[in-house]
């Protein structure tokens, strides 16, 4: 997605539209959070109004004593602990980010921060024994299948292309587990949209995802329900026979 920050009167807007209560707030986006120049304004705006704020930042920039002071827990981005392979993929300055980890760790305490991490094919190993080491939460992620990731990772991820579904909603249709909004404050149901070109709104999606129909917006994604998981459910709905 285009690198660029989002203007405060898009987030005031997003921050009115949530509905009240203890909900997560996570500032985030495709690129370091933290290098937007109101930041830290950003996430006390989410305090004030009475959010949890959380963001995944690779630890380059971030200042560990306003980050003890307002993210009840931070996510860290790490995909790689070797030098050259960050600098290929555009981690920079890793020396500096895992300075940084530690610094916050000592600060914030291992069990506040989670470790991100994209698995796109590279060794785990190296970062899982690290993440083990000091006794920090993991979180591997799988890269996404669909056309807008395959463009990005031409070389990792091919490119699916099915058009029908089981005639079931994925979780975050069925469920309101989350809502993303986008540089220009469009909702969405996941973060897994990258581009809104076809995009007509959560219910349409939810109608034509029930009528087995794949969205353009959501062909390939891993969350589409599939006929084995919607018959396996079914078969475990049905009552005992004696």
């Amino acid at each position: 997605m285009k690198q660029q920050h989002m203007k405060q009167d898009v987030f005031g807007d997003i921050l009115k539209r949530l509905a009240p209560g203890r909900h997560v707030v996570s500032l985030q986006g495709e690129g370091e959070p933290t290098v937007h120049p109101r930041f830290w304004e950003l996430v006390r705006q989410v305090v004030d109004r009475g959010y949890v704020p959380y963001t995944i930042t690779n630890g380059s920039l971030i200042d560990p004593e306003r980050a003890h002071q307002y993210f009840p827990s931070l996510g860290l981005s790490l995909d790689t602990l070797d030098a050259a392979e960050a600098e290929r993929i555009g981690r920079l300055r890793l020396d500096q980010a895992l300075a940084r980890l530690d610094a916050l760790a000592a600060l914030m305490g291992g069990q506040r921060l989670v470790i991100h991490t994209v698995d796109y094919g590279q060794d785990l190993g190296p970062v899982k024994n690290f993440v083990k080491a000091r006794g920090l939460r993991h979180i591997v992620q799988p890269l996404q299948r669909k056309a807008d990731y395959a463009s990005r990772y031409p070389d990792r991820v091919p490119e699916t292309a099915e058009v029908t579904c089981a005639g079931g909603l994925c979780r975050y249709l069925s469920t309101p587990l989350m809502r993303y909004f986008n540089i220009k404050g469009i909702e969405f149901p996941c973060v897994y949209i990258k581009d809104p070109t076809e995009y007509r709104g959560i219910d349409d999606l939810r109608k034509r995802m029930a009528d087995g129909v794949v969205p353009a917006v959501c062909r390939g994604c891993a969350e589409i329900p599939k006929a084995t998981e919607l018959r396996t459910v079914a078969w475990g709905a049905l009552p005992r026979r004696n």
